[in-house]
């Protein structure tokens, strides 16, 4: 979690162009505890009290919390978007997932937070549009693993989802592959120690992408960056290539880059235009 002072920097934040960023917290019932969350609004929310608006929800990376959206400038591109009528307004509202992959694990039932919790809280206080179509999901990373994962085994829950360098990976990670002692801890926080295969394989986005119905899926965008140290990018490929073996619909990009909001920075553009296209088309 931030400090305080962050948090109260969130609370009275507000834009030139009229977009606000909030705090807030809402008990989760699946965790049975406070979650954080940062909602930014769009620029006409106050001004019109009675328009309601779609909804993204955002997840990010590992060691970091819904701060990110406003820390890494992310909620500064799509001021930027918002003042130039590139896309269509709508609230966002970042999701604190601390470092459980947004999974049902060990940790807690993090993937209900945000399919169940988080959307009720938001739905319930803010002026919203409901229904799937209604709902769309970005992560980053750590969240764009659970982004990926959400879209392909929840796709009920969505109309659109995008994600950013996300976390796919071909096996689970050992020492012998050269795997850090951080990254085994975040992954046993996440899945347990010793990582339980199954938990593992039910999450995978990539076995998911194995078997899924290509119908009723969310539209989907994901890209890596091609310079990814991490070596991202070879399971973003594979993912994109067991999609498109499936019939699946999507739209993929491999641009230059390494992991890292830099990176992100120059490609969130994208996945913003995607999530406003995809309301656009909606009746």
């Amino acid at each position: 979690m931030r400090c305080a002072a962050a948090l109260l920097a969130l609370l009275l934040l507000a834009t030139s162009g009229g977009a606000e960023l909030r705090s807030e917290s809402f008990r989760s019932p699946s965790l049975q505890r406070d979650v954080a969350l940062a909602v930014q609004l769009p620029p006409s929310y106050d001004a019109r009290s009675e328009a309601r608006y779609p909804a993204l929800y955002v997840l990010h990376g590992l060691f970091e919390d819904q701060g990110f959206w406003h820390d890494r400038g992310l909620a500064a591109v799509l001021d930027e978007l918002w003042a130039g009528g590139a896309v269509p307004e709508f609230v966002v509202v970042a999701v604190d997932g601390g470092r459980s992959f947004f999974v049902n694990g060990p940790a807690g039932r993090y993937e209900d937070l945000v399919v169940q919790d988080a959307v009720a809280w938001a739905e319930g206080h803010l002026r919203l549009d409901t229904g799937r179509d209604a709902r769309a999901l970005l992560g980053v990373s750590m969240g764009g693993y659970a982004a990926l994962r959400i879209a392909l085994s929840r796709p009920e829950r969505f109309g659109s989802v995008a994600a950013h360098s996300a976390m796919l990976l071909a096996r689970i990670p050992t020492r012998a592959d050269g795997a850090r002692s951080w990254h085994l801890r975040a992954l046993g926080h996440a899945f347990g120690e010793p990582i339980d295969r199954e938990l593992w394989a039910a999450s995978d986005p990539l076995a998911l992408a194995a078997r899924v119905d290509p119908e009723g899926l969310p539209a989907l965008y994901f890209d890596c960056g091609a310079g990814d140290r991490y070596g991202l990018f070879a399971g973003n490929r594979r993912l994109h290539e067991a999609l498109r073996a499936r019939g699946v619909a999507h739209e993929f990009a491999l641009p230059p880059g390494d992991h890292g909001y830099a990176y992100v920075r120059s490609v969130i553009e994208r996945s913003l235009r995607f999530v406003g296209r995809a309301w656009s088309r909606t009746p």
